[in-house]
């Protein structure tokens, strides 16, 4: 196995916890794998002494491979899991004294059907139950509000005192409570609630103005209808001017959002077990505590609980934390960046001997729980030795030199010496393309037979662009993934779609530098060739001003343009 000076420098570490900052491209997963060949080979460690954690299935797998092929036919192998496996050999092997009466049961799937059924429950109530369609009114002007609630005492105190319509809150707020009145209009079924509340609007503004600007009728119910029924379903105290709190809003739909909101808890856990009491969001918490005590009853654990339920077993029984110590004397882990807060106390409690490689710069799994601090704080440890390995093998000097001028602008992180192995340079184009315009450009750019992703920022813009290319006459070898799923692969060429079909990058939902990181990593998966394709982005401009640094033109062209540029300088 070939190094360089930097990586054998990483690999001959024995003793000790260590460090490896790794850039994009400069062979993470070769230094795991080498460093572990050096413990067997050169150290005479016993392969079942040696645990290497890897972030998922297929790197455990291609970890495995890389070690057969080095390894003699018949000689053992390392113990090579995901942490959420290990935790699960924990628990297993010591469910008594992890509170268990029996081995538990594995739960995968199951909080997604729980969702589902209590969603179904909140629906079925909502469709059947009496629903007031009531109007709040200017006696002067005659201007009136249109909406619905189960209740409207409560509701009239809510709109005199700080309504969620803004024009009807400021005109109360000027003219006066008293220059208002409250009437029912009727009472219906929660089905035709928000047909009938639609009905009522077209009916005033027909004999005078209305307060409403949203259309009922572009969902099912009513948010207002929604946060009455969650509050009642859940058995949860209502708060008055619950339909004000960002949290509340759009809340059929982000139901969807509780399993993760309730797992990216569980990945903070630091101590103890989780506590859903600790949940902020009322529903949510309500949720979490049904959730877990029907996981207690069933005897099962989930996926984030095979890491809390082993840390927490090592934390509270020192006799077994010292059978795995002793057991797995040296611990390696790999994509070190996106570990939480619960991985890291379960990895913590397993060796002093601990080995890290990640990149925080490609930490992007902040909406799982993922924290990039965890590593900065581990590096800056005076106990812990430091390596780095910046040389991209992966990516030209161009791709590499733009990557860096947009990454750094993100702080705090590790500075890190990035530069490339292939000094050859080529163009980076940027292709300013509208919605209009994206089918066209993507079909001609596939015209050409190279090793292709199209890399996308979510799920929805993947069915997009797999409709857009999914003519027969295309080329065998491309590819269309998100740029998280895209993460450790590589391609000749990547197409970067941004900002194209109607999803923004960045989102405004998250956080800002861990955008800049996404875009970097989507960057960084190119060999030879990257095209930027989308409208504004404010990381466009942060890449592009390394030309001024380096003296490269970025054109914004069309791409035949672009395409005879190129050919030109090949040639």
């Amino acid at each position: 196995m070939k190094l360089d000076k930097n990586q054998q420098n990483a690999v001959s570490h024995f003793k000790g916890a260590a460090i490896v900052v790794a850039g994009p491209g400069s062979g993470k997963t070769t230094v795991v794998t080498a460093r572990i060949l050096n413990l067997i080979q050169k150290h005479k460690i016993p392969p079942s002494q040696i645990l290497a954690i890897a972030f998922n299935r297929k790197a455990v797998e291609e970890m495995e491979a890389r070690i057969i092929r080095e390894l003699p036919s018949q000689s053992e192998l390392p113990i090579i899991r995901t942490l959420h496996a290990f935790g699960k050999d924990i628990i297993t092997e010591n469910y008594q004294q992890a509170g268990f009466n029996l081995r538990p049961e594995i739960w995968s799937g199951e909080i997604d059907r729980i969702i589902a059924n209590e969603a179904k429950q909140i629906q079925q109530t909502a469709s059947s139950t009496l629903v007031s369609i009531y109007k709040i009114e200017n006696n002067l002007t005659g201007k009136c509000y249109i909406g619905q609630t189960l209740n409207p005492e409560r509701r009239k105190h809510e709109h005199f005192t700080g309504s969620s319509n803004d024009r009807l809150r400021q005109a109360i707020g000027s003219a006066g409570e008293n220059q208002f009145s409250f009437s029912i209009l009727e009472t219906v079924p929660g089905r035709e609630a928000n047909h009938r509340e639609a009905y009522w609007i077209r009916h005033y503004k027909e004999i005078g103005e209305v307060f409403n600007r949203a259309d009922p009728l572009r969902q099912q119910y009513s948010n207002q209808i929604m946060i009455e029924m969650f509050c009642q379903h859940f058995d949860i105290p209502y708060i008055e001017h619950s339909d004000r709190n960002p949290e509340f809003e759009n809340l059929t739909e982000r139901f969807d959002e509780i399993k993760e909101i309730v797992m990216r808890s569980k990945r903070q856990v630091e101590s103890g077990l989780f506590d859903p009491n600790n949940l902020i969001n009322p529903i949510v918490r309500e949720f979490a505590k049904s959730y877990e005590s029907k996981k207690s009853r069933a005897n099962a654990i989930d996926f984030e609980d095979m890491v809390i339920y082993a840390a927490n077993l090592l934390e509270t029984h020192p006799d077994i934390k010292k059978v795995y110590s002793d057991k797995f004397p040296f611990v390696l882990v790999d994509e070190f960046q996106d570990i939480a807060p619960s991985d890291f106390r379960l990895i913590s409690n397993l060796s002093d001997n601990l080995f890290a490689v990640g990149d925080d710069d490609q930490a992007i799994y902040s909406f799982r729980g993922g924290d990039s601090k965890i590593m900065l704080q581990f590096s800056e440890r005076k106990d812990v030795v430091k390596f780095d390995i910046t040389r991209n093998y992966r990516c030209t000097s161009t791709i590499v030199e733009h990557a860096r001028a947009l990454i750094e602008r993100n702080n705090p992180r590790i500075r890190k010496n990035l530069r490339a192995f292939n000094s050859l340079k080529i163009e980076i184009l940027g292709l300013d393309t509208t919605p209009n315009t994206v089918s066209q450009n993507l079909l001609k750019l596939l015209t050409i037979e190279v090793e292709t992703a199209i890399l996308v920022r979510t799920n929805y813009e993947v069915d997009r662009i797999e409709k857009i290319i999914s003519d027969k006459s295309r080329p065998e070898p491309i590819e269309v993934t998100t740029v998280h799923k895209a993460k450790g692969r590589e391609w000749d060429r990547v197409i970067l779609v941004h900002n194209t079909l109607d999803r923004r990058f960045p989102r405004k939902d998250t956080i800002l530098a861990e955008e800049r990181r996404v875009f970097y990593v989507a960057m960084t998966r190119a060999k030879r060739e990257l095209i930027v394709m989308g409208g504004t982005c404010q990381f466009v401009p942060e890449y592009q001003k390394i030309s001024k640094n380096f003296g490269y033109y970025i054109r914004q062209l069309s791409y035949w343009w672009g395409r005879r540029k190129m050919k030109k300088l090949n040639s």
